[in-house]
């Protein structure tokens, strides 16, 4: 109950830290008193149980062999209770802010009261595991307050660096239990919160894992896992490196393109000693590397370009480091890495040179001195990769930017296209091998296996002009053209089922437009005029041509809307003619083209744009009325104004949705309209 009511009052009160004076401003002195006062009393009930246990174990010896089991159930119960006063004293300590004196006491206390090796179920003892964690997860949320005086005394306590050494892994999730764990949680982090933020403590978190000395011997077979990348804690160096791989990011999967975040301007000091993380960690995955060579050293590997790692310890070290030289977000200083790299790291030579954009050079080391085609063309498509993703943010920034045309889209293209990853390698191994014909076979080689990505005709014009064409007719030409062939089909074909996916849109589109525009109360021009209510509608009627029409004309059915000062014509149209032969019709008018009576005249007209074979829309007609004016009844002069689309050949799509459309013209005069004055009063 004691433990319980602690352990509540400390996740009520939280991470309380004082400060020098040894006050706080979330407690008062009161409260840091009585919690010290109870906690110390615990700890004097804790004492009394121990001096119990003991007097029960040395009865237990002194009766030899024949110690009862009730005897054993009471001591584990007194062990039970001896822990259970300690760590309900531990949370007091904590609630008040006396974080130190919280791990001093549960450390020695565990030192004075471990289970007893004889004892097969220590019950009411604590493990070593459940003390590690609860000293982790301390220690992690001081941390975690990013708080000058919580930071310092987690770096400084003893219990730090025991846990480092005993448990590296959960004493090092101590530091990494706050950086972001995946690429949703990095983009959320600005420079202010970045791992590597602050000026002072991520130098001394450093230094403090390179000092540490693991007691956990670091067996050979443990390499043999399926994860070959896993690096065990078995020195200071290898905890300093998980925890660099952490803060920066590489471990997490850090989105490597730029956010929000990076567009804005950088503290320059904080990118310096980001920029020193990194070169830190480079130089301690290259210094482990060396390390784990020794003196076992193969000429004939260094000079093939061989990796001549002799431990499964060393790969681990050796593959760390040139993933972090390939990271597109490492701030590593090139120029000073290059001096620093021996001779026989050939790779890695060659990436630092990538790193500075001497592309031609890293090159020439994997193909000439590594002798090594397939590590040249995985650089390449390493480049290639980074320059298409770089074209697709330019793409869609233009875009975005309403700057993207056809122009624009042909320059982009043919910027980038200067920018080839592949055609450096083609000279490559046209101007450096010493045997040209060896040379001349390996260009035509790198044209064959990346067709698809190199510039064919600038690679074409960098080989000799005595290369017969029949020696690039079957390796490259011949599958050049067929997949080229293939792309246009696929174009093609891809381009039909747009066509396709236009045409479903633009109708669902039209047919949406059609059913809005059949409401008097939904049609936008109609609703800011603010007609109300009407005052009736009469029942529908067929309007017929007033004399021989066309056979395009389509049926026509007129309702008449009265309102007090205006009347509103509306025009049910029917694209039903089969004279028009499936095609639309577009820009239908209903036109009241002259009134007998000056009291009466149109003013506003809403046509349909577009009127698919088979549909029904509506046209309307505003005229706007005096009826007190009015001598006796209105005769309206009607014309109903429309166009025969064109279609297209292919899709039998039409080619204008009633912008602009395109076709034959008609205009078919009506019979006349009555409009009386009698229409404008409800009875």
């Amino acid at each position: 109950l004691a433990n319980r009511a602690a352990k509540a009052c400390a996740a009520k009160m939280g991470v309380i830290i004082l400060g020098s004076d040894g006050t706080s401003a979330d407690i008062v002195d009161a409260a840091i008193a009585v919690n010290e006062l109870v906690a110390e009393r615990l700890l004097k009930e804790a004492s009394k149980s121990v001096t119990l246990l003991n007097t029960n174990a040395t009865a237990s010896t002194s009766g030899g062999m024949v110690a009862s089991s009730g005897k054993r159930n009471s001591g584990y119960s007194q062990a039970s209770l001896h822990m259970e006063f300690v760590e309900a004293a531990t949370w007091l300590l904590r609630s008040c802010g006396r974080h130190e004196r919280a791990i001093d006491v549960l450390h020695a206390r565990l030192q004075q009261h471990r289970a007893p090796e004889s004892a097969k179920q220590p019950i009411g003892f604590w493990s070593n595991i459940k003390y590690e964690s609860y000293t982790a997860t301390h220690l992690s949320e001081l941390w975690g307050t990013r708080k000058e005086a919580a930071c310092q005394l987690v770096l400084d306590s003893h219990a730090t660096i025991r846990l480092l050494e005993n448990n590296p892994r959960l004493g090092l999730n101590v530091f990494t239990v706050n950086h972001p764990q995946n690429a949703s949680e990095w983009k959320q982090v600005g420079d202010q919160d970045d791992p590597l933020g602050h000026p002072k403590y991520p130098p001394q978190v450093v230094q403090l894992l390179k000092s540490i000395n693991p007691a956990v011997p670091y067996m050979q077979d443990n390499a043999k896992e399926e994860d070959e990348e896993v690096l065990p804690m078995d020195s200071g160096r290898a905890l300093a490196v998980t925890f660099l791989e952490s803060a920066i990011g590489i471990s997490t999967n850090r989105p490597t393109d730029e956010d929000e975040f990076d567009t804005l301007q950088s503290d320059e000091s904080m990118q310096e000693r980001i920029a020193d993380f990194h070169d830190e960690l480079c130089y301690l995955l290259l210094e482990g590397v060396i390390s784990e060579r020794g003196d076992q050293v193969n000429p004939q590997a260094d000079a093939g370009g061989q990796d001549g790692d002799t431990t499964s310890l060393g790969r681990i070290y050796r593959q760390k480091l040139r993933r972090f030289l390939r990271w597109p977000r490492a701030k590593i200083r090139s120029e000073r890495l290059l001096t620093s790299l021996p001779k026989a790291f050939k790779q890695e030579q060659a990436l630092v040179l990538g790193r500075l954009g001497r592309h031609e050079e890293a090159l020439k080391i994997l193909y000439c001195d590594c002798k090594s085609m397939n590590l040249a063309l995985e650089y390449c498509d390493m480049l290639h990769e980074r320059r298409e993703i770089r074209k697709e943010k330019e793409r869609a920034r233009l875009a975005a930017s309403g700057m993207l045309d056809d122009r624009t889209t042909e320059e982009l293209d043919q910027r980038f296209e200067r920018e080839n990853a592949y055609l450096p390698l083609v000279r490559v191994a046209l101007e450096s091998d010493v045997d040209k014909k060896r040379g001349t076979a390996s260009a035509i080689q790198i044209l064959a296996l990346r067709r698809g990505e190199i510039d064919r005709a600038a690679a074409l014009r960098l080989l000799p002009n005595n290369v017969p064409v029949s020696a690039v007719a079957r390796p490259f030409l011949i599958p050049a053209l067929v997949d080229s062939e293939s792309q246009a089909r696929r174009l093609k074909v891809v381009s039909s089922l747009l066509r396709a996916r236009h045409t479903a849109l633009k109708q669902q589109l039209t047919e949406a437009q059609l059913k809005a525009q059949a409401n008097l109360h939904v049609v936008q021009q109609l609703k800011s005029l603010n007609f109300g209510e009407p005052l009736h509608s009469t029942k529908p009627f067929k309007a017929r041509p007033s004399s021989s029409a066309s056979s395009t004309f389509p049926d026509v059915v007129i309702v008449k809307h009265f309102f007090p000062r205006h009347v509103v014509i509306q025009a049910k149209v029917s694209n039903n003619s089969y004279a028009v032969d499936g095609r639309a019709l577009g820009n239908i008018a209903f036109v009241v083209a002259e009134s007998s009576e000056e009291a009466i005249q149109p003013s506003t007209q809403v046509p349909i744009k577009v009127l698919p074979f088979k549909a029904t829309g509506s046209a309307w007609c505003v005229l706007v009325a005096a009826p007190n004016r009015m001598e006796g009844t209105a005769i309206l002069t009607c014309e109903l104004r429309y166009t025969v689309m064109g279609v297209d050949a292919t899709s039998g799509t039409p080619l204008s949705f009633g912008q602009g459309a395109s076709g034959r013209t008609f205009v078919e005069e009506l019979q006349d309209i009555e409009v009386f004055a009698s229409h404008f009063s409800r009875t």
